[in-house]
């Protein structure tokens, strides 16, 4: 029987050693969700699969389909995004994106969608000195595509509280939640419908931005039923 062959896009969302010499790898592909990629001889620093298997690379992969999982045969970078490894808070926050895509996805399942915007958003962390406004675009919009979209009400006008298994709603009728402003308001917008690569929230108070990181971090764990976020706990 002809072994399966493939070729996609991915993202390396983790790497591990594997034996003496090699790697596992799991990639997030373009057209077939997560998958555990064996990389043979990625320990050695001579190895041309070494960059391949680097956590945050994008690039092409051609695989063969085995009993436990797929062998990389070759590939090709087409993002090393090595300008996070330049920036401690972009490492943390792009350390946290690929542990929360691989903790929330199964093994063989994935859409194109999830996969467009963890490649968009490593590039974004890389090259922004903001890190942390394209991180909570990310978990928003992520939670979107995972069908657990935070409520955002569409007026300004009333009182609203955010609540960690719901999102932002009417004070009024609400048991208990964190109280939120108008600049809040806003900014749970900005992040919900601007691209990523168009986030620009330097106007906002840095307490702000502190404030909404607190509430989506509890409503990403809560709704993804993580234990927890490990990457974050490095923040500083």
């Amino acid at each position: 029987m002809d072994t399966k062959r493939i070729e996609c896009q991915g993202v390396v969302l983790a790497s591990m050693p594997y034996g003496e010499s090699d790697k596992i790898i799991r990639l997030y592909t373009e057209r077939a969700g997560k998958l555990s990629v064996l990389v043979k001889g990625a320990k050695s620093r001579r190895s041309a699969t070494v960059a391949l298997s680097e956590t945050f690379t994008f690039g092409l992969y051609r695989l063969s389909a085995g009993k436990s999982f797929y062998y990389l045969n070759s590939g090709k970078i087409l993002q090393a995004n090595m300008g996070l490894r330049n920036d401690y808070d972009a490492l943390v926050y792009a350390s946290a994106l690929v542990e929360i895509v691989d903790k929330s996805s199964v093994e063989g399942e994935g859409t194109a969608r999830i996969f467009s915007l963890t490649r968009k958003a490593l590039h974004e962390l890389s090259v922004r000195e903001a890190p942390l406004p394209v991180f909570l675009g990310f978990l928003i919009k992520y939670l979107s595509f995972m069908g657990y979209r935070p409520m955002i009400p569409e007026t300004d006008e009333g009182s609203y509280v955010f609540l960690a298994d719901s999102g932002v709603v009417e004070a009024d009728g609400a048991a208990g939640g964190t109280a939120l402003d108008l600049e809040d308001i806003y900014t749970f917008r900005h992040l919900l419908y601007t691209p990523l690569d168009k986030i620009n929230l330097s106007h906002v108070l840095p307490s702000t931005l502190e404030k909404i990181y607190g509430l989506m971090k509890v409503y990403a764990v809560d709704n993804l039923q993580l234990d927890k976020i490990q990457s974050l706990q490095l923040r500083m």
